[in-house]
């Protein structure tokens, strides 16, 4: 209801405050019907409508006018804020007033009504008179809120605190009477079996989509119950008639009211139902009453007869033991033959005998296939011989059931019952309607018992060893495979590693050799220039002196290089930071000219290759800067750029302050290789590189390295071996 509520809050037609009451204010009365006939309200519309209360109590309010009667949602209407009248003035209208409403029409559960508004007293007035119920109209819904005769037969009652609920019956329809303490002050078991004729206004129980149920009828006064044919208390003045013929061909004057009969009791479920048999005849007798009687007694039950199944029983029946005895013995029979016997029945159009055997305690042998839990006990899902069936328990017995497993061969005792087809009993042939699944009703967990443990090898087991083996073949199959990726892993790490010590040691003994002959070959060279050099007598012959002093000078830096990255030919330990700093201490030996080093930022971590090419760079940027600029002063700065989006790339830049040079000229000239080697490695590791300078304007060389392409593909991070290099 609260969404109709919110529906009514946020409709189109609705005005809040004094604007709603003056709209509806504004409307003519209508006759009710007008309101409920229009079965496709969507949306509120104001009314007034006028009308004589025919039922009231707490909240609930229905009015009457000659067209028809509505139902006054008075708690929505408060929840929803719309109703404008007291609690004190709303106690004080009653049964028997004309009211004037003014309100909403609302689509409502089952039947269009209305919210009120305002609620106003014309004074007493006469209310309708009951029409008798038309058994269409009644039990269609189509009597809602109307005042109504109805005659019924009492089958029982139910105590609800300021009421009695009156189970009724007329002919084989049921429905309920809902009569107040104060309007019945006499004691309910004195009209059951009694044939009332009752007035009062009819309503209807219906479901969350709004479909009826069934009816109900609300009495208001007294003289709306009158005993039409009263009820005999004597049990021995009843109709007795034998199990086996309680819904078979009766004189229309014992049709609808109690019977007499007896039966051997052998099951009770307490407060509920319980089985009498009789030969092969079973029947479930209801009650809501306990029951004084245990299984294997005589007993006698009273009560009305019910066709709500396939077989019929009683309802609402008092039971009295009659005399004590003992538990009969089940009777041996499979479900195939029961069935059996039901069929050949059905095809002759005859009775089964000795009996069809429904409602009768039987014992079988059968083996049990699952369980299934469910809200009120649980399903044993069996297979007896070729026949499958289910047997039902109730919580307790279920769960003790479950004791067993599945495949089990068990003996099953129990109730036979008619297996529910769901496609409906009712049968358009002139035979007698086919039994096509029993299931077995079992009433304690004696009535199961072991015959045979099933193998332990079932084929769960058995797919779950063979699953538990082929994990373990493959996890074994995969550990020897990762054995011999490892093995040969390992194998190409050593023999890369005597390749790189080999390689090594190599380098290291050329550059001994190196040393200790071409080096120490030039240093001496230098000695004898200068020697040469002082002793010299004229000014030309010094100048030639020192230029090829200088020439070897530049040779022995060469050399020195040349043997520095032969021992170490790709220097990179540390971070590019460290490594670009070591190379200018190097540099700082060979020049008196200042270098200097900026870094900021997070530098990120570089591939070793990469950052063996940047530092190659960065020192051919400053070898050439002291070779040819001629400046005051060289700076390599480095940081991290952040570009837009997610880009981000290291950067670098060497500066001087020296003569500077043409660049088109310089990087297309023969015999000068420093620019194009640099570009060649910028290239290489994925870089930009751009070189700026100018005569007399120093020279700045920039390179780029974005951090995405700073590990390109096929290169590690980890250490490189000398041949790499």
């Amino acid at each position: 209801m609260t969404v109709v509520v919110m529906a009514i809050l946020s409709g189109p037609a609705c005005v809040v405050g004094d604007e709603l009451i003056r709209e509806t204010a504004s409307q003519p009365c209508v006759p009710i019907a007008s309101v409920t006939g229009d079965l496709q309200t969507a949306t509120q519309q104001p009314v007034r409508l006028r009308g004589v209360v025919t039922w009231r109590q707490g909240d609930g309010m229905i009015i009457q006018d000659e067209s028809s009667g509505i139902w006054v949602d008075i708690p929505n209407a408060r929840r929803a804020g719309l109703l404008r009248i007291s609690a004190d003035t709303l106690a004080t209208i009653t049964v028997g007033m004309e009211v004037e409403i003014d309100g909403l029409s609302n689509r409502g559960g089952f039947r269009p009504n209305v919210l009120p508004i305002d609620i106003r007293s014309l004074g007493t007035s006469r209310e309708p008179a009951a029409r008798p119920a038309d058994a269409e109209r009644f039990w269609s819904g189509g009597d809602d809120c109307m005042r109504v005769c109805v005659r019924g037969v009492v089958q029982g009652f139910r105590d609800l605190g300021k009421s009695w609920l009156l189970l009724m019956q007329d002919g084989s329809r049921d429905f309920t009477a809902s009569v107040p303490k104060t309007v019945f002050d006499r004691d309910p078991n004195t009209i059951v079996d009694a044939a009332l004729l009752l007035t009062g206004v009819a309503t209807s129980h219906f479901n969350t989509r709004g479909e009826f149920q069934s009816p109900k009828l609300s009495v208001v006064h007294a003289d709306d119950v009158v005993v039409e044919h009263s009820a005999s208390h004597v049990p021995d003045r009843l109709l007795e008639v034998p199990l086996a013929a309680i819904a078979q061909h009766q004189t229309e004057a014992t049709q609808g009211h109690r019977l007499r009969t007896q039966g051997t009791v052998t099951h009770i479920v307490p407060g509920r139902f319980l089985y009498f048999q009789e030969g092969m005849i079973g029947v479930r007798i209801e009650t809501p009453m306990a029951v004084d009687a245990a299984i294997g007694d005589r007993a006698e039950a009273i009560g009305f007869v019910a066709r709500r199944g396939w077989t019929a029983g009683l309802v609402e029946a008092v039971v009295r033991r009659i005399e004590p005895g003992t538990p009969p013995p089940p009777n041996r029979i499979d479900p195939e033959t029961i069935l059996q016997i039901n069929a050949a029945a059905t095809a002759a159009g005859r009775r089964a005998a000795p009996g069809d055997w429904l409602g009768c305690l039987v014992t079988f042998p059968a083996r049990i296939v699952d369980f299934q839990g469910t809200r009120d006990g649980g399903l044993v899902l069996l297979l007896a011989g070729k026949t499958g069936l289910v047997a039902t328990a109730e919580p307790e017995v279920f769960d003790s059931l479950r004791r067993f497993e599945i495949g089990s061969t068990v003996q099953l005792t129990g109730i036979v019952e008619r297996e529910p087809s769901g496609a409906g009993d009712a049968s358009h042939d002139w035979r007698p309607m086919s039994l096509d699944r029993i299931r077995l009703l079992v009433r304690s967990p004696a009535d199961v018992q072991l015959l045979r443990a099933p193998s332990w090898w079932k084929p769960e087991r058995l797919v779950a060893a063979l699953a538990a083996l082929a994990v373990t073949v493959i996890v074994a199959l995969g550990w020897i495979a990762m054995l011999r990726r490892q093995v040969r892993r390992q194998l190409r790490v050593i023999e890369g590693r005597l390749r790189e010590e080999a390689v090594a040691e190599e380098r290291r003994r050329i550059a001994r050799e190196f040393h200790d002959t071409l080096e120490q070959g030039l240093a001496a060279l230098s000695l004898r220039l200068d020697v040469a050099a002082c002793g010299a007598t004229d000014d030309r012959s010094r100048s030639a002196f020192r230029q090829q002093r200088q020439l070897l000078a530049s040779l022995q830096t060469e050399t020195r290089d040349f043997l520095w990255d032969l021992r170490d030919p790709v220097h990179v330990e540390g971070t590019l930071v460290e490594s670009i700093a070591t190379q200018l201490r190097h540099l700082e030996q060979l020049t008196t000219v200042p270098l200097l080093l900026n870094a900021s930022g997070d530098i990120p971590e570089l591939p070793l290759l990469v950052q063996y090419h940047v530092v190659r760079i960065v020192r051919e940027a400053v070898n050439n800067a002291i070779k040819y600029a001629k400046p005051t002063g060289i700076l390599v700065q480095c940081g991290r750029h952040h570009g837009p989006g997610s880009a981000e790339s290291v950067w670098l830049c060497v500066s001087d302050d020296g003569v500077g040079f043409d660049v088109a000229t310089r990087s297309v000239a023969e015999n000068h290789f420093g620019i194009r080697g640099m570009h060649e490695r910028a290239r290489q590791i994925g870089a930009e590189l751009t070189v700026e300078s100018g005569l007399g304007h120093g020279t700045t060389v920039m390179i780029t390295i974005p951090i995405v392409s700073a590990r390109p593909a096929g290169l590690g991070s980890g250490r490189l071996t000398s041949g790499t290099a």
